[in-house]
């Protein structure tokens, strides 16, 4: 009998990068590119490493997705579509 494979909690969980998540591993991969280009790797990999460690903090006491509307609310994440009004619009008029 084979064992049991775990379904993910959404249909659309991001990727795995090895055991993290992709939104995990991509804030130490831009500053590693950022120290890269200020031929400062060693600082700017530490700094990306624990962002990484805040971000996952801040995203545990969050619904998942929080940072992607959190984006969305403040038009960094351009959404299109008949559901998604424009996120400078704060109140709504009849």
């Amino acid at each position: 009998m084979s064992a049991p494979v775990p379904f993910p909690e959404t249909a659309d969980e991001p990727p795995y990068v090895l055991l993290w998540r992709i939104d995990d591993v991509a804030m130490p991969v831009l500053f590693l590119c950022v120290g890269m280009l200020t031929a400062h790797v060693v600082v700017f990999t530490a700094i990306g490493i624990g962002a990484m460690y805040l971000y996952r903090k801040h995203r545990s006491g969050h619904p998942e997705f929080y940072v992607l509307h959190l984006a969305y609310w403040f038009g960094v994440y351009p959404a299109r579509g008949a559901a998604f009004v424009n996120p400078y619009i704060k109140s709504f008029l009849p």
